[in-house]
């Protein structure tokens, strides 16, 4: 025969019941306390690593580039080189017709012939007119300008250039003109685009790392070489086209910070990674050491 339940014993388990929901709901709390306070900890530890070592996906890899240009204009004999393909120093890139130069040489030899005529008959002249002086059979004027004469033959005959046949050259080629361009590959280097608010946190001398888009996980070391002082404003085209670069902004209809181009020297640099234009990635760990 079962006891049927009290009214004080109702009561007991309807306490025990709210207590238990009020321990739930404070447990509920400081849960989710602990989650918003770590949330801001953690979001301002990031932050403050952001803001001491700037972070930017805005790079590229670059290397300097030399423009092959002859000194003389001509006809191509020889190709040496293909499209992409690796040289050295010392390597004949490519061979010109000399013919045409072996008539420049023989007039620059014939002109170099009747210049030295010139200058040794100044030179003599000068010679027969220098001793008459003292005696007064000449004057100081005529001596002056003989000795202006040979002077100034001598001083044309030094600016005489023997054309350097070992030249650079393309199909046909005009004097001064690039037919093609050499990438050096001994130096690399990466222009960052930082904002302008994070500037002030790096100084030419500040060590930087470096990942490139095509191998994430190797890093390289860096040095930053130098800051842009200055940009093309947006919109504005009063500067001339190659006197500062131009950095594109991101948003066109909200205000956006102005982002400066940051050189970056690439100690460590892998030839076989490290291309002209490719992505990269920079990271500023602080400023120089003192």
């Amino acid at each position: 025969m079962h006891q049927a339940a009290t009214p004080s014993n109702k009561e007991s388990v309807a306490t025990s019941a709210k207590i238990d929901i009020e321990q739930h709901k404070f447990v509920r709390k400081i849960v989710s306390l602990i989650v918003v306070v770590s949330a801001v900890v953690i979001t301002l530890y990031v932050w403050g690593i952001i803001e001491r070592h700037p972070r930017t996906d805005d790079a590229t890899a670059r290397a300097n580039v030399v423009g092959i240009a002859p000194r003389v204009t001509g006809q191509i004999l020889k190709l040496n080189v293909q499209d992409n393909q690796a040289v050295k120093e010392g390597d004949v890139l490519f061979e010109i017709d000399p013919e045409d130069y072996k008539l420049i040489l023989e007039k620059a030899k014939a002109d170099l012939a009747t210049l030295d005529r010139q200058i040794a008959q100044a030179h003599s002249t000068l010679q027969r007119l220098e001793p008459l002086l003292p005696n007064g059979f000449t004057t100081a004027d005529t001596v002056d300008k003989a000795r202006t004469a040979e002077t100034t033959l001598r001083a044309q005959r030094e600016g005489e250039v023997v054309i350097n046949l070992n030249i650079s050259a393309g199909a046909h080629v005009t004097a001064g003109v690039p037919v093609f361009s050499l990438l050096d590959t001994s130096k690399w280097y990466v222009i960052a685009n930082f904002r302008e608010a994070e500037i002030r946190h790096m100084a030419p001398g500040s060590e930087a790392i470096v990942y490139l888009s095509s191998a994430p996980n190797q890093r390289f070391r860096g040095k930053v070489q130098g800051i842009g002082w200055a940009v093309k404003p947006e919109g504005e085209i009063d500067l001339p086209p190659s006197g500062v670069p131009y950095v594109k902004r991101e948003l066109n209809w909200v205000r956006v910070a102005q982002r400066f181009p940051v050189r970056i020297e690439v100690e460590n640099p892998d030839i076989d990674l490290f291309r002209m234009g490719a992505s990269a990635v920079a990271i500023i760990k602080g400023p120089p050491r003192k």
